[in-house]
């Protein structure tokens, strides 16, 4: 009888023992758990974000490396539960982005022209940012000037932006015009003779990297702005046609300055880096690109290096158009995919990173072209090029826009390929048909 009733107590202490063990186990699987997804702050109630890695397609290499570097590390400090790993873009006017797009294999976050953005809304592939920038006040943060850039005209955000409206400019070496006894040109007819006296002497006159498509067009527009401030941008919006009398003009000028020998003969396979380098060790007279090259050239050159903002305009009409410039484009930045597996964080990571980069790049690069409230003082200063550029911005009237801020995708593709061929040595004649019979099928 002792046995039988024992035996009951032993079971029972038995099963008692057992959970409490499970019970015990279950206990340490969640505080395991909780350490492994989240922390708590000192006083151990607020976990933190689960950390998140996301994929950051972008101009990651010099000069920006070291200002997207700076601002990944400055965000830390605000999303610390973000990591970031960069992949370097291709200079391949956006191919590899569109292909990334139709592929459905997006990165998270990626740079996006105003031209990029129109496609991808088509498509259905961006993330909007109007929550977030209203929830973090980002507009605020914003100067006057730059807070348009922020807004697509169908009134939502896709990319907060990360710089200004940067002008396009050519650039010249002041030692090589000096040497050679050439006049430093302030309209298309000095211009051209600069460009028969460098050409004569074997040094080429103008470093073009036409490896990518949009150079040819700013070349172009810089021609056509002389007389018509609105540019081809205002082809791309739907008025006029390449009949019109400024157009004719400045395709008329890019095929005489291309017979004078304008470029070199390798410029097609000529990458950004080979023409900064051909211009900066003085194989090259001048240099075309945007306001955003100032920094590096001046790292390369010193005070050798000048600005042109209207060289290509008649001598007439210098003082009417000095301040009418090509570049520019709104609404661009970093962006993000809508099917982003993080795509709420990746939102808010990509515009707070965007006015972090801008700040970065007034600290390590000495922007002079600053898009934020804030007044953000450069580690090193203003070079003279660069105060020289930021005096003189306060000047300007207007801007047309970059190559890939045409917000119509078969009238950048056919102006791209058309202005190629002009440079490449296509009569004007041909090229203004070709491209009317462009627009007709762009405009339908």
């Amino acid at each position: 009888m002792k046995f039988n009733v024992k035996k009951p107590a032993s079971m029972l202490l038995v099963l008692s023992m057992l959970v409490l063990a499970l019970s015990a186990c279950g206990s340490g699987d969640k505080s395991s758990d909780a350490g492994a997804d989240s922390k708590t702050d000192a006083g151990g109630s607020t976990p933190a974000a689960k950390s998140v890695k996301l994929k950051f397609y972008a101009q990651y290499s010099d000069p920006d490396k070291a200002v997207y570097d700076a601002a990944a590390e400055a965000m830390k400090k605000v999303m610390p539960e973000v990591s970031v790993d960069f992949e370097v873009s291709a200079q391949d006017d956006e191919q590899k982005i569109k292909t990334y797009a139709a592929a459905g294999s997006l990165p998270d976050i990626f740079y996006a022209s105003s031209g990029l953005i129109e496609t991808l809304k088509k498509s259905d592939n961006l993330a909007t940012m109007d929550d977030v920038i209203k929830e973090n006040n980002l507009e605020d943060k914003l100067n006057e000037s730059a807070k348009p850039m922020m807004w697509n005209k169908d009134g939502h955000s896709y990319a907060v932006p990360n710089v200004g409206q940067w002008a396009g400019l050519i650039y010249y070496n002041k030692e090589l015009f000096s040497q050679n006894n050439v006049k430093v040109p302030t309209n298309y007819d000095e211009f051209l003779e600069a460009v028969k006296a460098f050409n004569a002497k074997k040094i080429t006159p103008l470093e073009v990297f036409a490896k990518e498509k949009w150079p040819a067009v700013l070349l172009l527009d810089m021609a056509v702005v002389g007389s018509e401030p609105g540019g081809l941008k205002k082809l791309d919006n739907g008025e006029g046609t390449f009949s019109d009398e400024a157009y004719v003009k400045g395709a008329q000028k890019l095929e005489e300055l291309t017979k004078a020998g304008l470029i070199s003969k390798n410029a097609f396979n000529t990458t950004a880096d080979d023409a900064a380098a051909q211009f900066s060790s003085g194989k090259a007279a001048m240099y075309m690109n945007g306001a955003w090259s100032m920094s590096n050239l001046d790292s390369l050159m010193g005070d050798k290096v000048g600005i042109l903002y209207t060289p290509l305009a008649d001598a007439d009409k210098v003082d009417q158009v000095k301040w009418n410039l090509s570049g520019g484009g709104f609404n661009q930045g970093f962006a993000v995919s809508k099917n982003s597996k993080n795509k709420d964080v990746a939102v808010k990571y990509a515009a707070l990173f965007s006015l972090e980069f801008a700040k970065q790049r007034v600290i390590l690069l000495s922007d002079p072209n600053s898009i934020l409230a804030e007044k953000v003082t450069p580690e090193k200063g203003l070079s003279p090029i660069q105060q020289q550029y930021a005096d003189d911005s306060v000047n300007f009237k207007t801007m047309t826009t970059f190559a890939w801020g045409y917000e119509n995708a078969k009238f950048k593709t056919a102006v791209e390929d058309n202005t190629q061929k002009l440079l490449a040595g296509q009569s004007s004649e041909d090229f203004i048909k070709d491209m009317n019979k462009a627009l007709e099928t762009a405009r339908k």
